[in-house]
């Protein structure tokens, strides 16, 4: 199908999402300036604000020239314009094309309100590129699902309305109307991935397969649908397995599905908890070390940004934990204390309260430590050791080297938080009291 305004604004006007504004990511190359043309053109059938970025990575030496050009272009077509700067992380063996990717996401999301549309001008060549990509880095299904039309962009939306369109549909027309657009250098270096591909492997496979953009598109669109079928299968099996909390899974019904709802499952269930997925084969350790493992044992699967481990019956999906306080770690503070006191994991507040919490005057000093092994409680009537009233409570292993143990002046452990309160110091029915919360 050959580009055309009436042709797009059909297909655009099904796809996107009701809103009260627009913005175009626009770099000043042949697509987004098609895209930020045909846009100014339906700006009477358009009811949202319509509003041009600019990201300026500082990558280049013209990127000044393209930021002014851009600002320059937006206002012969009465479109604001915001140049956004960027740091992108060069560093040593990182992808400078995803690191540009994500600064320059994260730079757009910055300016959006909820419910705003951002419209991006990939097209069918990209979108095979991504495809054959994401094959050769041994993608599944979410991978090969390539780019989609509309997702979500935090509280915003996503959208790319170009797809269907291969990049010498957009070049004839952008010819036929005269327009003129900036030609970014390094679109032809071979040494980053995408140009390697754009410039070395697919015209090899368009001399034998000659619509070879438009098959790994529908490629695209197969897996997208295969995707999405797959997330509502997982979010029915969470369902079962959920725990009480968010991340938990009980291991018993869980196990009872087969390995492939297993993977899928898991996928599902830590991206929802917001943690980044885990490699194959840290997947499959988890499997391995966590889901076959005996009851009694603890262990655990970490990497970058997350960690699963294991308490009895369940499974406990975390971002890394901090390291664990030593000995010598200690917090000190004096009542009233107005502001929470933050620590290794979590923090702890203080409020004043009448009839319950620990009985202790204005201007009592605190001391907050961590366990250390041997710590003793006095509670109803009998000295408790620490560490068993800690497993009757059912607080998993890992977290209770975190919990902050309240001593008096005195060193004597007087409140374990979200415990209890030792003999002798819980505030009775007319006295004040103070609250002692840790939230983590």
């Amino acid at each position: 199908m050959s580009f055309s305004v009436s042709n797009f604004f059909e297909t655009f006007s099904a796809i996107s999402p009701p809103t009260q504004r627009y913005w175009i990511a626009y770099s000043g190359g042949l697509d987004s300036h098609l895209l930020l043309h045909t846009l100014a053109q339906l700006r009477p059938q358009l009811k949202p604000n319509l509003r041009a970025i600019h990201i300026h990575h500082g990558l280049q030496a013209e990127a000044d020239q393209w930021a002014n050009h851009c600002q320059d272009v937006c206002k012969s077509l009465n479109i604001p314009c915001e140049i956004k700067r960027v740091q992108v992380n060069t560093g040593h063996g990182e992808s400078l094309e995803a690191n540009a990717r994500t600064a320059r996401y994260e730079a757009i999301a910055q300016l959006l309100a909820p419910d705003d549309v951002v419209l991006t001008a990939q097209h069918a060549d990209d979108q095979a590129e991504t495809v054959l990509l994401q094959l050769l880095r041994g993608s599944g299904v979410a991978g090969l699902a390539a780019m989609p039309t509309v997702t979500r962009l935090g509280t915003a939306w996503l959208v790319r309305p170009l797809l269907t369109y291969t990049r010498s549909e957009l070049y004839d027309y952008a010819k036929k109307i005269g327009l003129r657009w900036i030609e970014d250098s390094s679109n032809a270096d071979t040494r980053f991935d995408r140009n390697f591909i754009r410039h070395k492997i697919m015209p090899v496979l368009q001399q034998r397969w000659p619509s070879v953009n438009k098959i790994f598109s529908r490629v695209a669109h197969h897996q997208a649908e295969a995707y999405e079928l797959m997330q509502i299968l997982a979010k029915q099996d969470l369902q079962n397995c959920e725990g009480e909390k968010p991340e938990q899974l009980f291991l018993p019904i869980l196990s009872s599905l087969s390995a492939a709802r297993q993977h899928n499952v898991l996928r599902f269930w830590l991206k929802k908890l917001g943690l980044p997925l885990p490699s194959t084969a840290q997947l499959q350790q988890i499997f391995t070390k966590l889901i076959t493992a005996k009851s009694d044992s603890q262990p655990v699967v970490q990497w970058q940004g997350g960690e699963v481990r294991r308490y009895r019956q369940f499974i406990f999906a975390m971002p890394n934990l901090p390291r664990i306080p030593d000995y010598s770690y200690s917090l000190k503070c004096k009542l009233p204390q107005s502001l929470p006191l933050l620590l290794p994991l979590g923090k702890l507040s203080f409020n004043q309260v009448q009839g319950r919490g620990i009985a202790l005057s204005i201007g009592t000093r605190l001391n907050i430590r961590f366990r250390q092994g041997g710590e003793t409680f006095r509670w109803h009537g009998h000295q408790r050791v620490v560490k068993k009233l800690l497993q009757t409570a059912q607080i998993p292993p890992w977290i209770r080297h975190y919990i902050p143990l309240i001593y008096n002046d005195d060193n004597l452990l007087i409140s374990i938080p979200n415990i209890g309160i030792a003999d002798g110091f819980l505030a009775g029915a007319s006295e004040i009291g103070w609250e002692i919360k840790w939230e983590f």
